[in-house]
This record gives structure tokens, sequence and C-alpha cells, in this order.
């Protein structure tokens, strides 16, 4: 239960600051967050939750949050292999990859819904996106509860 209301309070307060940083999903590292804690359950209903939020608020065809959402989780997977996925310079190479990401995916959905785009306002808001990302991250890994992070994985 004391999960349930960290995380609500994490996804009021990072809707919150997207309303101050837009085109900034603040959400994103408490999904990579729950995948390293290996609560895979939790970070799939965070997932689904968090998506219909942003989709539902948006003004762009849906999809976007989930590609956002999936590549965090293939990141992860992927790099387990290679990197130690625990570690802050993981969190900086899955922030530098939504970036990246942010404007190729950005300049895909205005396009599918017939929208002009600024397209240097997304690079900007790609660059700000692997910034904060990183940042971020490790706010959450400093902030979150020690009894939480020893729980079993649900």
């Amino acid at each position: 239960m004391l999960a349930l209301l960290w995380w609500a309070g994490f996804a009021v307060v990072a809707i919150w600051i997207q309303r101050f940083v837009p085109g900034v999903d603040f959400l994103a590292p408490g999904i990579l967050f729950c995948i390293q804690r290996e609560k895979m359950t939790q970070a799939f209903w965070m997932a689904v939750v968090w998506v219909l939020i942003q989709e539902g608020c948006a003004t762009l065809p849906f999809g976007y949050a989930i590609i956002s959402y999936v590549t965090i989780y293939a990141l992860y997977r992927g790099g387990m292999m290679f990197f130690d996925v625990q570690s802050f310079m993981f969190a900086t190479l899955c922030g530098a990859a939504l970036g990246v990401l942010h404007p190729l995916l950005l300049g895909v959905m205005t396009m599918l819904a017939d929208m002009g785009g600024a397209h240097d306002r997304y690079i900007m808001e790609g660059i700000i996106q692997g910034v904060v990302f990183p940042l971020e991250w490790l706010a959450i890994r400093l902030l979150y509860p020690e009894r939480l992070k020893y729980e079993s994985p649900v």
C-alpha cells in the first residue's frame, strides 16, 4: 500500500512538472526504476495508467507514450548483456536514447495527424529529455523509501 501511495505522489508531481516543461516525459524514469527493481507487474500497471493519462491529454495520435515505454524496456533487456543496468550511466544511456527518439517520434506523429510541426522545438525537447531523464532517475533512486526497496516484487 505504501508503494502505491509513493508512486501516486510521484505521478502527481511528475504531471505537475510536465505542465511547466511541455513535451518532456517526467514519468518515464519511474518506469525504468521499477524495471530495475524487478517489479515488472508494478511497472506494467504504472505504464498502463501513465499511458492512458498521457495519451488522453495529448493532441497527437495514440502511441507515443507506448513506444517510449517499450523502448525503455527493450533497452533494459538488451542492455543487461552489456551494461550494469543499475548504474547512472545506463540511465544516462536511456535518457539519450529517448532524447534522440523524441523528435523522430513527434515528427512521425505530427505527420500522421496532418499537423504542422516545430522541428526545432522537438529537438530542444529531446535534448531536455536526455538531460532530465538520468537526473530524475537519480532523484527517484535517492528518495525512494528504503523499506520499499527490499519488499517482495509484486
